[in-house]
């Protein structure tokens, strides 16, 4: 279909009716009369053409399937149940010869070209946020529906799993649901395997996603098929090709300041910030990396023994959307905020980061009768991101050089809450944690199986 709407000369839109029978609005049926005008002296008084919001009949703005439709193709006719109009890649065009409307409406179309997005990862995640915000029938046709365009960002028939770009899978674990309405669960249905992991586990629950929006720094875990595939190095060998899917600016010296504090397993990097200034360290670093392939290849152990996963988990549970991690974890606690979602409490009650999105259902669980306050949940590290100083704690939470300099951004840990089940880890919040703070948790390192 991507193929078929992007090839298309002109597509023509029956945007109002609630079914494929219902025709198109002034031509199988009549169409009411919208537009009036009375004649006052040598004036003509007419009104302009709106389309009515939430009519009940008016679904094609709303349905999963028809998002790629407006995205891909270059041309449009729509037609409503008040008036028709075309669309193009630069103007719109109506019936209505008085309506001054000219830039396109991202109620029906939103552009899939890149310029506007500093990468095609960033395209990616404002089309997720754009398609997840729309209805779907059956959730096992979640990924089916974005086909068109992930496969025009991403090329390549292996270049996405359950739903995540390969090339970019460390940032694309970062999603989290804007309200947390839902409980993320694994889900298999009409073939088609749904894991926690994966966006497409909360696709049609009226939930948009969200990304992180903060910087990325590299990832502190490999992710793996349990068969072994490895999804980073993957990810990596394709960094070469692809400039955008590398982190971002400033990367070594987060990078080097993360296996400082313990976070990057037993890869030596001396260095000390009360001798050296940011500039040596990052100079130091590329002397021992040239670049982020070869810095994962030695920092991140890409091999994991059959012997160290679980018990009763089988080598062939790839095939179900399982996919495996050597990372540290934590036991932390959770307060929610006055208005929206959590902070994150360690055991001498300090808060240390906090939760993404409204995570409404975890509010839910932690204000219900008979909850304990002191219980705590696991925390997995994703990956190291920065953020700016708009946080309350910028400064104190920030890292200082020798000369004074501190960071631009503070580093940040992405984790992941996660609750297990028959050896099985679940997804069910994102948030963050300042790296200072992660640094002094109590920590281990465990083998996570996640569907």
């Amino acid at each position: 279909m991507g193929d078929i709407y992007s090839s298309a000369q002109i597509v023509i839109v029956a945007a109002y009716g609630d079914s494929m029978e219902f025709g198109i609005p002034g031509i199988g049926e009549p169409r009411k009369t919208v537009q009036h005008s009375e004649d006052i002296f040598d004036l003509r008084i007419t009104n302009v053409i709106r389309d009515v919001q939430d009519d009940p009949l008016n679904v094609w703005v709303n349905r999963a399937w028809t998002y790629q439709e407006a995205v891909l193709s270059d041309r449009r006719l729509y037609f409503t149940d008040t008036r028709a109009f075309f669309e193009c890649e630069r103007l719109l065009c109506h019936e209505d010869q008085f309506n001054v409307e000219e830039s396109r409406n991202e109620l029906f179309s939103t552009r899939l070209t890149i310029p506007e997005d500093s990468s095609r990862f960033q395209s990616f995640t404002r089309h997720l946020r754009h398609y997840t915000s729309r209805k779907i029938t059956y959730r096992s046709d979640a990924h089916k529906a974005l086909t068109g365009i992930s496969m025009s960002l991403y090329k390549g028939p292996s270049a996405f799993i359950n739903g995540l770009p390969v090339v970019d899978f460390d940032r694309a674990l970062l999603w989290y649901p804007d309200t947390g309405t839902n409980l993320i669960e694994y889900h298999e249905t009409q073939g088609e395997v749904l894991p926690t992991w994966s966006w497409s586990s909360v696709m049609g629950l009226s939930d948009p996603l969200h990304y992180q929006a903060a910087d990325f720094y590299g990832t502190l875990a490999p992710w793996y098929h349990i068969n072994y595939h490895v999804i980073s190095s993957a990810s990596i060998a394709a960094l070469n090709g692809h400039a955008d899917s590398g982190p971002d600016d400033d990367w070594q010296v987060y990078m080097a300041i993360a296996i400082k504090e313990g976070c990057m397993g037993s890869v030596p990097f001396p260095f000390s910030l009360a001798t050296e200034n940011f500039q040596a360290v990052h100079e130091l670093f590329n002397a021992r990396w040239k670049d982020y392939l070869s810095f994962r290849r030695e920092a991140i152990p890409l091999t994991i023994k059959t012997s160290e996963l679980p018990h009763g988990i089988s080598t062939d549970a790839a095939k179900q959307g399982v996919i495996a991690t050597r990372s540290h974890t934590a036991l932390l606690r959770v307060t929610p905020r006055p208005y929206s979602s959590f902070y994150i409490i360690n055991s001498e009650g300090d808060t240390i980061g906090e939760l993404c999105g409204d995570a409404a259902k975890l509010r839910e669980h932690v204000i219900s009768p008979g909850y304990n306050s002191r219980a705590e949940f696991e925390f997995i590290a994703l990956s190291l991101s920065g953020i700016g100083s708009y946080s309350r704690d910028f400064s104190r939470k920030n890292y200082i050089d020798v000369d004074g300099n501190s960071l631009k951004k503070a580093p940040i840990v992405n984790v992941l809450m996660i609750v297990n089940s028959g050896g099985f880890a679940h997804r069910r919040e994102l948030g963050w944690i300042y790296l200072v703070d992660w640094a002094k948790v109590q920590r281990e390192w465990k083998i996570i199986v996640l569907e």
